[in-house]
């Protein structure tokens, strides 16, 4: 009996020694020590990401600094097959960066540059998120270099992305021969349930209904239809498409084209293995008996993944056009009324997701008043080519005026507009884009106001007026700060200093993740945003920040 029990303790020592061994060489590591900058590679999660093991054991997560490769299967391959199992050593370029577990890194096999090797092949593109590297004008170079030898995501001819830009709108197997994408904006709704995963014959008719009201811009648009979530989109990005290039579609997503017949199919592959289609007219013209104006916004001769289709006798400025100007645009007549009363103390609103604060009777949901997205704008852009745009906020005398002129500045428009008009509008004309950077004042503390420009009067007033549910409860006129504030956050395109202004328990790491994860997956509800601060251990500031 006391040899069994000798033989008993003895074994579970062992166990716990075993277990110790484990834990202490097994660690998980955020982030990198400063003196670690060697180890193996041990997987690869996708083309830019790794997941190494350090000299002492312990593991820890690398992205290759600089570079994005947008999930490209060619990427991922290339980097398994250069570095799985390989001794790397790596180097931070200058200051420390993490994200969440992610340290970014420039990577070195043998003393060669592998983020630099990444862009030489084409397998990703700059991203300057983390700023740019040390060696950016090499970054460059060698991505030229790809780019001049259509090589990796190159070979696509994508013509409107930027190298110098971290929106870039290169995509997952774009235009992959073999890739089965469906349009979106045109495939029928029996194709819609067919060729997708999870898609009922309700969701279809849902997705139908809603692109007639709004053409999607972008695959992301279609987690704004009803009962569409992001489990089901994630399932099927790789396959969605908004515009179809006619000069390398296969036949499967040809198809997709208002049910296009095999017939034309086969005329337009027979076509362009002639020459190229070197525009849509010459696409109409060669199928005489089908209706090519129904498909001709959503189709291309070049590679195209963001497109912005618009009625533009429909649409209206939620904070200056009048009430016929926003029942023409889509609000029901009643809402209008409300949009319009809510207009006060000199703030302007700052999203459209805004208004929906003001539907005390639901009269609108979430999801309908984004199917209007392309009618109702927030800002206008004084430069427009669209006359509508401006007739919409201006008398007609005023808005020909500024049609027909060029702008270099907000100022010139003292020439034409009145003291009034003028005051009224600055804040929602913009040249360009908006450069405004707003700190939402229901969740900002006190230094982040003062950075602003408010004085201590205004934000003693504003914190006893907390909650601001809308312009009706300013406790002054904002007119002087109104491009500096906002009383809401729209999360998908809030700057970096909005999103710290949401709670004093942001932190840059946080922001820098929310920002990296919109730029290929918008926010479609606030289930999905609840999911994202869940998994980035955030969700106590979720519960502060959900109602703004």
């Amino acid at each position: 009996m006391k040899k069994i029990k000798k033989i008993f303790l003895l074994l579970f020592t062992m166990i716990i020694i075993l277990s110790f061994n484990f834990i202490a060489y097994s660690k998980e590591l955020v982030e990198i020590p400063l003196l670690n900058n060697h180890a193996k590679v041990i997987e690869v999660l996708d083309g830019d990401t790794i997941k190494v093991e350090l000299q002492n054991k312990d593991t820890a997560y690398i992205k290759l600094k600089g570079i994005n490769s947008q999930g490209f299967d060619e990427s991922y391959e290339y980097l398994t097959n250069i570095l799985l199992g390989q001794n790397i050593s790596f180097s931070r370029d200058g200051a420390s960066y993490f994200g969440g577990k992610f340290n970014y890194m420039i990577v070195f096999l043998n003393n060669t540059n592998i983020n630099i090797e990444m862009l030489k092949n084409g397998y990703a593109h700059i991203d300057t998120t983390q700023g740019k590297t040390t060696e950016y004008n090499k970054f460059l170079d060698a991505e030229n270099y790809a780019k001049s030898n259509n090589l990796g995501l190159w070979k696509f001819k994508n013509p409107s992305y930027s190298s110098a830009s971290t929106s870039t709108t290169v995509t997952n197997n774009n235009y992959n021969n073999n890739a089965k994408k469906v349009n979106i904006n045109t495939a029928t709704r029996r194709q819609l349930e067919t060729l997708l995963k999870d898609i009922s014959y309700d969701l279809a008719g849902k997705i139908v209904s809603y692109r007639e009201k709004n053409p999607f811009s972008n695959i992301q648009e279609i987690k704004f239809v009803e009962g569409m979530t992001n489990e089901i989109f994630q399932k099927n990005k790789y396959e969605l498409t908004v515009c179809t290039n006619i000069n390398s579609a296969n036949e499967f997503e040809l198809k997709t084209l208002n049910d296009l017949s095999d017939s034309d199919i086969n005329k337009i592959i027979k076509r362009r293995s002639e020459r190229a289609f070197s525009n849509i007219e010459e696409f109409k013209r060669l199928l005489s008996n089908y209706d090519a104006d129904f498909v001709s916004n959503f189709i291309s001769t070049e590679n195209v993944t963001n497109i912005n289709i618009s009625k533009p006798y429909n649409r209206a400025n939620i904070s200056l056009s009048n009430h016929t100007y926003l029942v023409q645009a889509g609000l029901p007549y009643s809402f209008a009324d409300v949009v319009i009363a809510n207009r006060k103390n000199g703030y302007t609103y700052k999203s459209l997701m805004e208004i929906l604060k003001l539907d005390s009777n639901k009269s609108i949901t979430e999801k309908e008043l984004n199917s209007l997205e392309d009618n109702l704008n927030v800002y206008v852009n004084i430069n427009t080519n669209n006359l509508y745009d401006l007739t919409s906020i201006f008398n007609r005398t005023q808005a020909e005026k500024i049609f027909n002129s060029s702008f270099s500045n907000k100022e010139d428009l003292k020439n034409i507009l009145s003291v009034e008009d003028y005051n009224k509008s600055k804040d929602v004309l913009y040249i360009d884009r908006n450069t405004d950077e707003y700190i939402n004042i229901n969740t900002a503390s006190k230094e982040q106001m003062y950075s602003q420009g408010l004085s201590t009067d205004e934000i003693n007033k504003i914190i006893q007026s907390r909650p601001i549910k809308n312009a009706s409860y300013l406790p002054f006129n904002v007119a002087h700060i109104n491009n500096k504030i906002s009383l809401y956050t729209n999360i998908n395109t809030a700057s970096k200093k909005e999103l710290l202004s949401l709670n004093t328990n942001m932190t840059d790491s946080l922001v820098n993740k929310i920002i990296e994860y919109r730029e290929n997956n918008n926010f479609g509800s606030l289930s999905e945003i609840e999911l994202f601060f869940k998994n980035n251990n955030s969700f106590n500031i979720y519960t502060f920040i959900k109602d703004y």
